[in-house]
């Protein structure tokens, strides 16, 4: 089964390789869709975080708190993110995979909840996506 949270943030980045004005610092409202597979936990009357995957707002909060906030809304890209090797969408969406599966996967409040993929929409025209194989295999995520 699956489940997505949407998340939006502004930042700015440069693509210093790049040969157009994409070379200069710019900035984007980035909309950031999060997809989880699991299986819901069976209902139990006296346990509030039974019945789905993982609660939306519990998750949510994880996200905001441990991702958006400290490193990426309203933040120079290429300063808080120096480990990337490029700051374009698609190393971007690989590396967030990546924090997801070290900060989110195995925690015992999300039960077996486990990050698929993100789709990381640079504008409304244009998006990059990438799974955990993609997280791996930029070094981004263990093997």
């Amino acid at each position: 089964m699956k489940i997505a949270r949407a998340f939006t943030f502004d930042a700015a980045h440069r693509l210093v390789h790049h040969d157009g004005k994409c070379r200069r610092m710019h900035g984007h409202g980035y909309r950031l869709e999060l997809v989880f597979t699991g299986h819901p936990r069976l209902p139990a009357p006296h346990e509030p975080q039974s019945g789905f995957l993982v609660d939306f707002g519990h998750l949510d909060r994880l996200v905001r708190q441990e991702l958006i906030e400290p490193l990426l809304d309203h933040h120079l890209l290429n300063d808080t993110l120096p480990q990337l090797p490029y700051h374009s969408a698609e190393y971007l969406a690989a590396w967030i995979v990546g924090w997801c599966m070290h900060h989110l996967d195995g925690r015992a409040e999300l039960g077996d909840t486990r990050i698929a993929h993100a789709r990381l929409w640079e504008s409304d025209k244009s998006w990059a996506e990438a799974t955990t194989d993609d997280a791996i295999a930029l070094g981004f995520a263990p093997r």
